[in-house]
């Protein structure tokens, strides 16, 4: 995994990972591949797992790289053990994705669409001040599940009809929400926003107690025609003075809601022709994706940040002090579910990341099973990403096309 391999970097013998699972698999199936999920245990009494497995331990910091459920969990066990993180509740708001919007137009509203809460028990059509095509999401996503522009009515129907039987999906969050804010959410509210357009990007930070700190923008690049990632590059190509501002909203927001030791990221949408910056969402964690591109550029990883974060040390950082000038994390997808026929081993991945030194390759799906099996976001069907660096985008390209003939994976339409 990610975490296991991008930790294990760290490791001088003096950094113990003590790894505990709660339900990312099951939550995954239930949304993605559409599989029974199993048992769920209730999120309040995993906590007390938690506490229990490390009880007499000298533990030195809490840390998740996951959304849901693993950051507002790593949030609770800190608390409890009195080590740094953001408190429970601003997390829990930061993944509430109405009442996040509530406090942005409280504290940056320039950079909030127009939005509502509405029951898809109860919608027959936009409320107020809403037109299509709209942008709709579950009060809580995860992996941009159930997220999509609407044009029509029948379109806001299947979105309706998606989240109608996902009340087991939800339950954990609920759970915690009930314990620790006075929020609710159910599978029967959807967020109806108004549709953006122009560049997206992902703004990346910490907070260290009252102080926000802006590591990086990363640009994100669609397939065309779709909302389907295909590459994030970093540094970004937004003017310098767009930047600016995107800091600056960002500063005012994670002050405003008391953000304070942790990580975060913030995906943003810039309208060259208007000018407007608005906030698409804040997510309060890490974006791991990522870790390696500031690595390859600025030298360092965020994994470094978040280490430090969680064991109350001032994060240290450097900027243009790494090997490349340009660094891109590729996501390969198909639109149309296929059969893995081939993937390349072990020995093959060594061969091609020795070729292309800090090059990540990480495979998603398992031989003569279709991709619709893995975990997906509902519109395409990823199998690989890969992060490289190089001079410029050109020349990563290239790399990628050399990455892609040399490892001998297969696909097959069904």
């Amino acid at each position: 995994m990610r975490d296991d391999r991008e930790l294990a970097r760290f490791d001088q013998g003096e950094l113990t990972v003590l790894r505990h699972e709660y339900a990312s698999i099951e939550l995954e199936y239930m949304v993605g591949a559409g599989e029974a999920a199993g048992h769920i245990r209730d999120p309040l009494e995993e906590v007390e797992v938690i506490l229990a497995s490390v009880d007499g331990q000298a533990v030195t910091g809490v840390i998740s790289t996951d959304d849901y459920p693993g950051s507002v969990l790593a949030c609770i066990v800190a608390e409890r053990l009195g080590l740094p993180a953001p408190k429970p509740a601003v997390n829990l708001l930061c993944q509430h994705k109405f009442q996040a919007r509530v406090a942005q137009r409280a504290f940056v509203p320039e950079a909030v669409p127009a939005f509502a809460q509405v029951d898809v028990t109860q919608l027959r059509a936009l409320p107020t001040g809403l037109s299509m095509p709209a942008f709709v999401k579950p009060v809580k996503s995860f992996f941009s599940i159930g997220a999509g522009r609407v044009t029509s009515q029948d379109d806001l129907s299947s979105a309706q009809a998606r989240w109608a039987g996902m009340t087991q999906f939800f339950r954990p969050f609920e759970r915690i929400l009930e314990a620790y804010t006075p929020y609710t959410v159910g599978s029967n509210l959807l967020l109806v926003e108004e549709a953006l357009c122009g560049v997206q990007v992902t703004l990346e930070g910490y907070a260290r107690g009252d102080h926000v700190y802006i590591l990086g923008i990363v640009d994100s690049i669609m397939y065309p025609d779709t909302i389907a990632f295909e590459r994030f590059e970093y540094p970004s190509s937004l003017p310098e003075p767009v930047q600016q501002r995107m800091g600056e909203i960002t500063r005012r927001l994670m002050r405003g809601i008391g953000y304070q030791d942790g990580m975060f990221n913030i995906e943003f949408m810039y309208d060259p022709e208007t000018q407007a910056i608005r906030i698409i969402e804040v997510n309060p964690r890490m974006a791991s994706q990522f870790a390696d591109l500031y690595e390859k550029v600025d030298g360092a990883s965020s994994y470094q940040i978040v280490l430090d974060l969680a064991s109350g040390v001032e994060p240290r950082w450097s900027r243009g002090q790494g090997s490349y000038a340009f660094a891109a994390s590729c996501v390969l997808r198909t639109f149309e579910d296929m059969v893995v026929r081939s993937l390349p081993g072990g020995k093959t991945i060594r061969d091609v990341e020795a070729l292309f030194p800090g090059c990540r390759i990480e495979l998603f799906g398992q031989e003569g099973r279709p991709l619709s099996e893995e975990m997906q976001d509902g519109h395409s069907y990823r199998y690989a990403c890969i992060n490289l660096g190089g001079s410029d985008r050109t020349d990563v390209l290239a790399k990628l096309e050399q990455c892609r003939q040399r490892w001998g994976l297969e696909l097959e339409r069904l």
